[in-house]
């Protein structure tokens, strides 16, 4: 157990436990005709093993090296649509 126990800022001892594990998908936002980034944020979908899903949006603050994870007022789920830039097509977020 000993391994699993990480010190925080302010000195304190603390054990790193896992709450779920699954996958996830990172997606950007993008101009459908230019392809450019149209904003500079993200949204990160995760699905739990269990088959949960909690989905944020990752904003970045004023402050250099910070982001803000915002939960949106409505869900999507895993059904997105979201284009495969590598594969040049449309696919299931989690196919």
């Amino acid at each position: 157990m000993e391994e699993a126990i990480t010190v925080s800022k302010r000195g304190k001892r603390e054990l790193r436990t896992i709450v779920s594990r699954g996958r996830f998908a990172l997606v950007e936002y993008r101009d459908p005709k230019t392809m450019e980034r149209v904003e500079d944020k993200y949204k990160l979908v995760l699905l739990h093993d269990d088959g949960r899903v909690d989905e944020y949006f990752i904003i970045p603050t004023k402050t250099r090296s910070r982001l803000l994870m915002i939960v949106p007022k409505e869900k999507k789920g895993t059904n997105l649509k979201v284009w495969n830039p590598e594969k040049g097509e449309v696919e299931d977020l989690f196919p």
